[in-house]
């Protein structure tokens, strides 16, 4: 009977906390993506130095942004096995969307917010390089109202079966 009484309030906290704080909304509009600037058929890694971690994005035709997670180092064919197991964890901050005019590219996505509660807004603007290369420039993060010049290198791998676009967050 405890149990089910503290299950019940745990589950009453939590649907009060997204209704206290409830996760921003993105504020890009998704629109697909019908250029050739980018190349679309694998995904895109960056390896971060001060925490020697690679992290993966998928981007997809319909304007939509997929992490995949990320991994020590250095990507090798084990952690792209790792990459498929990793499809069915996804959650609300794996999502985003994405623009490209010209040979600028933005992103927003998801990320958990200060407090704990409730999701902000990360918004990324750069430029492509070329078909498997973008770099970003500038980073806002809406948790606290902060802008961040940036400097992130992502490359292109050929990669298949590439995960579904297909989410309840982003229509």
């Amino acid at each position: 009977m405890k149990a089910q009484i503290l299950i019940l309030t745990g589950i009453m906290f939590l649907s009060c906390c997204n209704i206290l704080y409830p996760d921003e909304k993105l504020t890009m509009r998704r629109v697909n993506y019908t250029g050739d600037e980018l190349r679309i058929d694998g995904y895109y890694y960056c390896y971060f130095e001060n925490t020697d971690i690679t992290v993966v994005y998928f981007l997809f035709r319909n304007g939509i942004l997929r992490s995949a997670g990320g991994y020590s180092r250095y990507i090798e064919d084990n952690r792209e096995k790792e990459m498929v197991s990793y499809y069915d964890k996804y959650t609300k901050t794996d999502w985003g969307v994405f623009v490209i005019e010209g040979n600028t590219i933005q992103y927003e996505k998801w990320v958990e917010g200060p407090s704990g509660v409730s999701l902000a807004i990360n918004r990324c603007s750069g430029y492509v390089e070329n078909d498997t290369t973008f770099h970003i420039t500038e980073s806002y993060y809406s948790g606290r109202n902060e802008t961040k010049q940036i400097d992130q290198t992502w490359h292109f791998k050929q990669f298949s079966p590439k995960p579904d676009s297909t989410n309840v967050y982003i229509k």
